[in-house]
């Protein structure tokens, strides 16, 4: 399977740059929410020191118009990356005005766009192919490796969290006595899920396995065999490598489409899907939404076949003598 690899480049910050950055740590934000600031800040750096820049204060509507064109340029980057640079770098350009380093905003009328998203969900027989791959590895891979597994499917399917919300969980928020747990949300808020008796269930397995690997002080839900927190491109790679042996192409954030489209599906209410994939706006969800023949006649008879049953039976026996 195809995926994109982001591009590597060395960390060469310009001033002020580190700063920002230990401001976004000291906020208890996710980590890959602050590292993707730090890659767009990367190549910022590397390209105004190409410019001859040194100093923050120093830069023009110019100079970022120029970075804007370069990161276009690079076809080859997936156009959401290329527009999650700009907006890491929006975001320290206007810090930076913030607290005086740059002495008049330069980010005028620059306009960085948005990808429409499109969700991609699992059909049923592939969802149903990937769960079999995974109950067929009860036989072939070790408790711990097999019920870390079923936990990071359970959570990026069952809740449909993002691959960094699920690094993030720390076993803290997994007290089963709970009827909710809270765990971050993309941007460094919070929301609360619904604790299900089957993911309770998942969780109790894999805690039992989790507890004689881990090591002392380790809070993570999702570790590696070393005992430590697991990096999100390692809990990608069982996802990659679990679709390999189905012969589907999956990833975790298609975990994540499949899940709103099932809420969708079964008709809960979009309000809800909302809160349970901390969605800021209903358009979000509602992009989750599918037109299915067999939901419409599903709706349609539930809604209206009632009704027509209970008009017509007051008619039926007119024109009878």
């Amino acid at each position: 399977m195809t995926t994109f690899v982001r591009p590597q480049l060395a960390f060469n910050p310009m001033p002020h740059m580190q700063e920002y950055l230990d401001e976004l740590q000291g906020q208890n934000l996710n980590r890959g929410y602050i590292n993707s600031k730090r890659v767009a800040l990367a190549h910022l750096a590397d390209f105004l020191h190409g410019e001859g820049l040194i100093d923050p204060a120093e830069i023009e509507r110019t100079h970022l118009i120029r970075f804007q064109s370069y990161v276009n340029s690079k076809v080859e980057w997936k156009q959401s990356y290329r527009q999650q640079l700009l907006k890491g770098v929006r975001s320290w350009i206007g810090w930076c005005v913030s607290i005086g380093y740059i002495p008049h905003d330069p980010w005028v009328k620059i306009k960085i766009g948005r990808t429409p998203k499109k969700p991609k969900p699992l059909e049923d027989e592939d969802l149903r192919l990937l769960f079999a791959a995974h109950r067929q590895g009860a036989f072939t891979q070790s408790p711990f490796a097999y019920h870390r597994r079923e936990m990071i499917l359970c959570l990026l399917y069952g809740w449909g969290l993002r691959i960094h919300e699920l690094e993030a969980l720390n076993v803290a928020n997994m007290d089963t006595r709970l009827d909710y747990v809270t765990c971050i949300n993309k941007g460094g808020g919070t929301k609360s899920l619904p604790y299900t008796p089957e993911i309770k269930k998942v969780y109790t397995r894999w805690a039992i396995n989790r507890e004689r690997h881990a090591v002392v002080g380790e809070d993570a839900l999702i570790i590696a065999s070393n005992g430590r927190r697991m990096p999100n491109r390692h809990i990608a790679k069982i996802i990659y490598d679990l679709g390999d042996r189905a012969g589907i192409q999956v990833n975790p954030h298609r975990l994540r489409d499949t899940c709103g489209t099932h809420l969708l599906d079964a008709d809960v209410p979009v309000e809800r899907v909302m809160k349970i994939l901390g969605h800021a706006t209903t358009e979000q969800t509602l992009a989750y939404s599918r037109v299915n023949d067999h939901k419409v006649k599903e709706s349609l008879e539930k809604a209206m076949d009632p009704r027509l049953a209970n008009l017509f039976s007051n008619t039926k026996d007119l024109g009878r003598d």
